[in-house]
């Protein structure tokens, strides 16, 4: 490295170490601009070249002091320059992470060792970097540093791993197939043996005491009903204004909808087990067997509790090699044991995009062993089917929010093992399904919440199949009005430097929005009825409340 750009490089290196402590102890009075914001996410875009580079100078550090190349004076420069290089990479690095950890949703003990260890590593590379030439560092002090400095960086990536994809994400594949005793029915809580247990799985990744994603955490009781920084997680009793549900039901493509695309998505039953346990005022302590004996939530938690029907006993098929199935898993298809030592197969299929026939039809290796197939919310056919009905042992078939019709479901009558169908938010009307399910001989459940089936409809099914358990969902009977939830900003910001169109939405179909923005409370008569035409140019503070028939108004959103 040219002498002039180095020392001007020793200079940089000086200023940085200043602001990055400066940043550090002023963490929580910085405010950033809105294009600092843009700079900070450069963080995980830039995080890799230091690590390599630091790893690198490193390595070269400790070889420099074996045999011959001690007196290269070329090999020398090269590796200070080069640690140089890491070192103020490393800086940059650190600075825009401490702008990114400004934004919302990053919070919590795995931040904060995440941000010391990181800034730790900058100010350690900085002083071997002031260190290595002098006579007094040799090889002793040159792999005491390689140790620390390698051992900073692995417990920096994995707090920053953390931070990114959740707890526990390098042994989630593992402990994800390791199933806990079965709890007897008799003895089981409807929180804690049926809720609890998918907010573990799909939600506590990102929410729990050392990851605060929007201030929520999922971990214990008292912090669920607490809620976050957007409000309480549900109203006990009403589905229809409670945040969880919400989110969950947002198109998966919106930035608030939850769980985050990419991650394991909640199933339909999840979803209605959610939604049946707020329905129900949202008990802690209730027994599965203290609701009614035809309850919805009692029906479904009950079917989740016993042991599973098709014991490793019956299963009369051999394994499936385990290449194979090493081979089947890919990042949008998983491939996992049922239980341990069990032959029988669970796969599930992701990803609306990626989708198509080949997934299923390369499965074929395995079509004696899979006995539970999800693929909800895929673009899945009538004609895929066909395919499908092609693993003979299948047991459970999840095909909520596909394309499927009933025309289709005669392709499925030939699986003599199936015992749960779920074709929520499908296209099945009562009139072919009242017909085809005529063909099923071993089907026990069935859900169609959010299909064309009234309830009237699914009552008459219900009487007509008494052997087969509808499971309907949820839905508010009218007998009181409901309160709505204040209208919510859709802009993904709210600084700007331009003018810019207010955002406000409402997750109630056909609420009207109105609202002021001279401080005054809107109401339904004189105050302006939102549109998207609402455009600000300076700051302003607006008031928001929602209206609809039948419904009580919300609470002001400011």
């Amino acid at each position: 490295m040219n002498i002039k750009l180095r020392l001007l490089g020793e200079q940089v290196l000086i200023v940085f170490n200043i602001f990055v402590l400066f940043l550090l102890l002023f963490d929580n009075k910085l405010v950033l601009p809105y294009w600092l914001q843009s700079a900070g996410r450069l963080h995980t875009l830039l995080l890799h070249f230091p690590i390599v580079i630091l790893i690198l100078a490193i390595g070269m550090d400790l070889f420099r002091f074996s045999g011959q190349k001690n007196s290269t004076i070329f090999f020398i420069n090269f590796s200070r320059s080069l640690l140089l290089t890491g070192v103020l990479l490393a800086g940059i690095t650190v600075i825009l992470g401490l702008f990114l950890s400004r934004e919302e949703g990053y919070a919590g003990d795995t931040l904060q060792w995440h941000k010391w260890t990181g800034a730790g590593i900058f100010f350690m590379a900085s002083i071997i970097y002031r260190l290595r030439n002098k006579l007094w560092y040799k090889a002793p002090a040159a792999w005491c540093t390689a140790f620390t400095m390698i051992s900073s960086l692995i417990i920096t990536g994995h707090y920053g791993a953390t931070l990114t994809h959740g707890e526990n994400f390098i042994l989630q594949p593992i402990t994800s197939t390791m199933q806990k005793p079965p709890v007897p029915l008799d003895q089981a809580i409807v929180f804690n043996d049926v809720i609890q247990p998918i907010l573990e799985k799909k939600c506590t990744g990102c929410h729990n005491p050392h990851k605060l994603k929007g201030e929520m955490v999922l971990t214990d009781t008292l912090s669920i009903m607490k809620g976050g920084k957007s409000g309480k997680l549900f109203v006990p009793g009403n589905t229809a204004i409670s945040l969880l549900l919400e989110r969950v039901h947002l198109p998966l493509e919106e930035e608030e909808h939850m769980p985050p695309a990419g991650k394991p998505q909640l199933t339909a039953d999840e979803i209605i087990l959610l939604s049946l346990w707020i329905k129900a005022k949202a008990s802690f302590t209730q027994k599965v067997i203290a609701l009614p004996g035809g309850d919805s939530l009692r029906l479904l938690a009950t079917s989740v509790l016993k042991p599973v029907v098709d014991s490793e006993a019956l299963f009369n098929f051999p394994p499936a090699d385990e290449k194979t199935i090493a081979t089947l898993n890919t990042d949008y298809r998983t491939v996992a044991h049922q239980a341990k030592e069990s032959p029988a197969l669970d796969v599930s299929i992701y990803n609306m995009e990626a989708y198509s026939i080949k997934q299923l039809q390369e499965l074929d290796e395995i079509k004696k062993q899979v006995v539970s197939l999800s693929l909800n919310k895929l673009p899945v056919k009538d004609e895929d089917l066909i395919t499908i009905s092609r693993f003979e042992n299948l047991r459970r078939l999840e095909l909520n929010f596909t394309d499927i019709t009933v025309r289709g479901l005669q392709a499925l009558t030939s699986l003599k093992h199936l015992h749960t169908l779920s074709l929520s938010g499908t296209k099945v009307s009562y009139p072919g399904l009242k017909e085809t399910l005529t063909a099923f001989k071993t089907l026990k459940t069935i859900a169609v919440w959010n299909t064309e089936l009234s309830s009237v409809e699914i009552a008459q099914l219900q009487q007509d199949y008494k052997n087969i358990t509808f499971i309907e969902g949820f839905k508010n009977d009218g007998k009181e009005p409901l309160k709505l939830n204040p209208p919510q900003v859709k802009n993904s910001t709210m600084i700007f430097a331009d003018t810019i169109p207010v955002q406000l939405r409402h997750p109630i179909r056909g609420a009207e929005i109105r609202y002021t923005t001279d401080g005054s409370e809107p109401d339904s008569i004189r105050s302006p009825v939102f549109d998207n035409h609402t455009w600000i140019g300076k700051n302003t503070t607006i008031k928001a409340k929602a209206y609809k028939a039948g419904w009580f108004t919300s609470d002001v959103a400011v």
